[in-house]
């Protein structure tokens, strides 16, 4: 399991960038970082955001994702998906290595 922290990219000089690699099971990234996926496969993926977080003891649903097949996808990880740490599980279904994505502290 890996936690994935955002690149910081808000300076007008720019900031090199980390390429991720797609996730079958449990990594985590940073809610409230902007995420940009990349499905370099042939059919489409989906990435579902988990979370084990409630909300005045209703459960928050997770957050599904879906990449078209060879295209990207970009959003802002809202805090509501967030666990009580600030984080949330990424799971992407099918072959997931066709999946990468950048993760942004914009």
């Amino acid at each position: 399991m890996a936690d994935y922290t955002a690149d910081s990219a808000n300076s007008i000089t720019g900031a090199a960038l980390t390429k991720r690699t797609g996730t079958t099971s449990g990594d985590t990234v940073a809610v409230g970082s902007y995420a940009v996926w990349v499905n370099s496969g042939a059919s489409p993926h989906t990435v579902t955001l988990t979370n084990n977080k409630t909300d005045q003891g209703l459960t928050i649903n997770p957050r599904v994702i879906t990449i078209p097949a060879g295209g990207a996808w970009g959003g802002r990880i809202d805090p509501l998906v967030g666990d009580s740490s600030g984080r949330v599980a990424v799971a992407i279904n099918g072959t997931a290595s066709e999946v990468t994505f950048y993760l942004l502290n914009v």
